[in-house]
């Protein structure tokens, strides 16, 4: 991110964190980012983020220009959250079929309201309420607070005492797909390694581009791409994006 971004954005979201609470006093409310629409909620970082138009500018200006010129067959979303690169994806037709990954029941709600207010319901658009990894079982999930959602994260057994059982399976056991172009985004705070490892088979049988977020083991994570053919392209930090042709 360049010195002048950073400014922008940190001018934005100072304006926009006492705007919102005035004007919208912690209540849901709608704003568009990237030519979608949003229900957002003043008090969440995501949602101030949004409505400022500074949630992941970068990277998604880079995965929407990306996915227009690549053309993919199908969007996986892992760790869809309330549906940001989702919603934006399949309300500009930058993919014809999505493929979304939301084991966090709350977020999952907030997911389809948002699917509702962009008429997306009726796309080819899948849910699956489960979580992703290597092995499949059932692990605990510990959802985010309501300052940040997106932090919900799978622990393993015994690591927590909140949070709830969610299934976990292979993505390779569940969806089949080969010599297809891919468009995926996955972020599921420092499970993403699980996940590409019970992915391995699809990310080697096709092609696209791949966005991760990694906040640790980043050699590890170039190193299981690099197995399935796909090269680290660009670096957001902690965005990585990875391509093969």
């Amino acid at each position: 991110m360049t010195l002048a971004s950073r400014w922008r954005n940190k001018f934005r979201r100072r304006f926009y964190s006492p705007y919102n609470k005035i004007v919208h006093r912690g209540r849901y409310f709608i704003c568009q980012y990237f030519g979608a629409d949003f229900l957002v909620r003043s008090a969440n970082v995501g949602g101030l983020e949004i409505s400022a138009k500074i949630a992941e500018h970068a990277e998604l200006t880079n995965f929407t220009r990306s996915a227009a010129a690549l053309k993919p067959d199908v969007f996986i979303d892992i760790g869809a959250n309330l549906g940001l690169y989702t919603c934006i994806v399949m309300r500009n037709r930058l993919a014809p079929r999505a493929i979304l990954f939301e084991p966090d029941r709350r977020n999952r709600v907030h997911l389809q309201a948002n699917l509702l207010i962009n008429d997306l319901l009726d796309t080819d658009v899948q849910i699956h309420a489960v979580a992703l990894g290597a092995e499949p079982g059932r692990l605990r999930l510990v959802p985010g607070p309501e300052r940040d959602i997106g932090l919900s994260q799978i622990v393993g057994t015994g690591m927590a005492s909140d949070g709830y059982e969610v299934d976990v399976v292979r993505f390779d056991d569940l969806v089949a797909l080969t010599g297809r172009t891919l468009a995926v985004k996955i972020d599921v705070e420092r499970y993403e390694r699980k996940v590409l490892a019970g992915m391995a088979r699809t990310l080697r049988d096709n092609r696209g581009m791949v966005q991760i977020e990694v906040l640790e083991e980043r050699d590890e994570t170039v190193r299981l791409m690099a197995a399935a053919g796909f090269k680290l392209a660009q670096d957001f930090g902690p965005n990585l994006v990875f391509r093969k042709d």
